[in-house]
């Protein structure tokens, strides 16, 4: 609080000139330049306030060491509650020993009886200073500093801990002998998971009631519902850290909003504009833009799984292994499944984009992929049935008896050509498994061998075999991508309340594989969304 030193009377720490007199008021219980503080620190500056305190720079008299001392105000030191939340703020934090996260070394009471603590002392910038003077950032850096900054938020999600306010002003930029280093600040809002980390149950929150936990412009949707506590993972983080890499890469937040209350809808409810439909001029590369897009799904389960798999997409992003419109797909709990696209769709099959729904790919590049898949299944069908043919008959490819001639335009005669799919076609169900049975082939062997250089015929069964399961291996990939393709179209639909489209999109999908439970589910999924909407039309 601060107090007029003419008539003395207390005021709130947003007033700096007492309404009575006119006069200066000054900050209650401030620690000047020089003071000493329990005999062991000497304070050098301050150099913040925030809603709970003052933060000051001060030297650690026996180690010569710089500190940053953690103070709360006298108004707050008075509540029992908080200063037990304080407290917990030191403690928890404590345990996460991360390069990219603050140090906390003590807690202390300062000789007025105010809890204070100590902690590494960051001498950088913030990022929300360097977003203001150069963003857009260069997409090699802003890809090192969410790495690193995903990488103490995975260190504390495995501590339980979620920290709940990622933002440009609690992320640090520190020049180091190893180049540009990233630090959190601030997991003291974090709520912890007590059974987790001391083997006992307890409801008590870092958050008391009342106690706004964020700031809207980086809340997440379930921040933004009201969810709390346990409700909350680590997934809200990276929702948050999302909205801050987005806001690097265009030097533009997601959202814009006049009030709180519409920037919170728009976290739930706004589907946010596609990085490379904001900023085209920017070329920012498409796999880098889809994980950024994934990390602002509506649908936290739709976001990577974790800060670490985070990484791990960026880093495939990044490297050119992730090709533009994929992601880094986990089958097993579709956790890395598609977010919200544009408000509109081309009507072209996506290639497994897993952020929104891509551009059409120029026709020339449409005409190679299939003339690709085209030239992979003559070669495996020309080869499979040299070697189920050889497997039948017991005798090398290479001493079969030559055919007798036939006459001219006999079926015999002509070369087996398997139709070429035109480039528009798509693949359909007969070209997902090449692998064909014996009995399949038994009617064309002959001609299949009548087809088959002989180079080919002197391939071994290894070599065979090989050849088959890498034809195979691509097929499959193709199949995945244009699964998770129907996917990204089908969420796009289902997120925007467009339940006919979405089932027919996810239903394009099991054209490509039947048995794929989770597009099953998804269909189910929009069907009763479908049913809810028109019984409350009704």
């Amino acid at each position: 609080m601060n107090s007029c030193p003419t008539c003395g009377l207390a005021y709130p720490v947003d007033f700096t000139l007492c309404p009575r007199d006119g006069a200066k008021l000054v900050e209650v219980g401030v620690w000047s330049e020089g003071s000493i503080v329990r005999g062991k620190y000497r304070i050098l500056s301050k150099v913040g306030q925030g809603g709970m305190g003052s933060v000051y720079k001060a030297l650690h008299l026996r180690f010569g060491e710089i500190r940053a001392l953690k103070v709360i105000g006298h108004e707050l030191a008075i509540d029992a509650t908080f200063v037990k939340r304080f407290e917990h703020e030191a403690v928890i934090t404590r345990k996460l020993q991360h390069p990219n996260a603050v140090r906390v070394d003590d807690i202390d009471e300062a000789e007025d009886g105010r809890p204070f603590i100590v902690m590494e002392f960051i001498d950088g910038t913030s990022l929300k200073k360097l977003i203001q003077s150069e963003s857009p950032l260069p997409v090699a850096r802003v890809c090192s500093i969410i790495k690193q900054a995903a990488s103490a938020l995975d260190a504390a999600h495995h501590l339980g801990m979620v920290h709940r306010d990622i933002k440009p002003d609690n992320i640090m930029l520190v020049e180091t002998s190893e180049g540009e280093r990233a630090k959190i600040l601030d997991f003291g809002i974090a709520k912890v998971k007590e059974a987790r980390l001391c083997g006992e149950t307890s409801n008590t929150t870092l958050t008391g009631t009342g106690v706004v936990a964020g700031t809207p412009q980086y809340m997440s949707p379930e921040q933004a519902a009201g969810k709390r506590g346990e409700e909350l993972d680590g997934r809200s983080d990276i929702y948050s850290l999302g909205i801050v890499m987005y806001q690097m890469l265009t030097g533009e937040p997601p959202f814009k909003a006049d009030t709180t209350m519409q920037m919170l809808l728009a976290h739930m409810q706004t589907p946010p504009t596609p990085i490379q439909t904001l900023c085209p001029d920017l070329h920012i590369p498409e796999a880098i833009a889809n994980v950024v897009m994934r990390c602002l799904a509506k649908d936290r389960d739709l976001r990577p799984a974790s800060a670490k798999a985070l990484i791990e997409e960026l880093e495939l992003a990044s490297s050119g292994l992730m090709r533009p419109g994929e992601a880094l797909f986990d089958q097993s709990a579709w956790a890395t499944a598609p977010t919200s696209g544009p408000t509109e769709l081309s009507n072209t099959r996506h290639s497994g984009s897993l952020a929104q729904p891509r551009e059409p790919l120029p026709a020339s590049s449409i005409r190679w992929g299939v003339w690709t898949l085209t030239a992979i299944a003559v070669a495996v069908l020309v080869i499979g049935g040299w070697y189920f043919g050889r497997g039948r008959s017991g005798t090398p490819a290479e001493h079969l008896p030559t055919a007798p001639p036939q006459a001219a335009g006999s079926p015999a005669s002509q070369t087996v050509t398997p139709a070429q799919p035109k480039p528009e076609e798509k693949m359909g169900e007969s070209q997902i498994d090449l692998t064909l049975p014996q009995s399949a082939l038994s009617g064309e062997q002959e001609s299949l061998r009548s087809a088959v250089p002989a180079a080919n015929r002197s391939l071994s069964k290894p070599a065979a075999t090989a050849s088959i399961a890498l034809a195979v291996r691509s097929n499959s990939i193709e199949i995945e991508k244009q699964v998770k393709g129907a996917v990204t179209e089908g969420d796009f639909h289902y997120e925007n309340g467009e339940y006919d489209q979405a089932i027919k999109s996810y239903r394009e999908g099991l054209k490509f594989d039947r048995a794929n439970a989770e597009l099953r589910k998804r269909i189910q999924r929009a069907q009763k969304g479908k049913a809810t909407e028109g019984a409350v039309k009704q």
